[in-house]
């Protein structure tokens, strides 16, 4: 088939872009209206000097239009990645809070569990000794024990949903 651009399109313009395409077939166009084909009978007129004229400015306004364009979209690339990279800094810190918490959490519950470890003990020399005040004593060491291991279970186990 026959291709109009081919024939404006040579290997050494190939990397033209759609505007200087377009560009040379409304030129094209133009000759073949206007001087039958041939551009020497192309008559020349106020209006054609005059865009020749503001071509160039019109090119100038173009190009700088489209290095703001650039310039705003390189803007708005530099700003995405300092907000993703802020996220992620917000995010390592949470975790690191959040593994701190773990640590002290679990230390607290390795001091529970020594408490109510040391209250069954005493309850056992309490009752081996039939030491009444020995037992109460242990009972609230271990009642104590048992409300602050429970406490610290749900703490963890929300830390632990937190993280995930």
């Amino acid at each position: 088939g026959f291709s109009e651009n081919a024939a404006l399109i040579t290997d050494d313009r190939s990397s033209l872009s759609d505007i200087s395409i377009n560009g040379l077939r409304a030129t094209k166009d133009a000759v073949k209206f206007y001087g039958q084909g041939k551009v020497h009978e192309v008559p020349i007129c106020k209006g054609l000097l005059d865009n020749v004229k503001e071509a160039h400015s019109r090119y100038q306004v173009d190009q700088e239009k489209k290095t703001q364009r650039i310039l705003k979209e390189k803007e708005a690339i530099a700003a995405a990645s300092k907000l993703t990279k802020n996220k992620e800094l917000i995010l390592v810190e949470k975790l690191q809070n959040l593994l701190d918490q773990r640590k002290i959490l679990q230390e607290d519950l390795e001091n529970a569990s020594k408490m109510f470890n040391e209250g069954n003990s005493r309850l056992d020399a309490a009752v081996a000794t039939k030491n009444f005040a020995g037992v109460a004593m242990a009972q609230l060491l271990i009642g104590g024990a048992k409300k602050k291991l429970a406490v610290l279970k749900t703490q963890l186990g929300d830390n632990n949903d937190q993280m995930n």
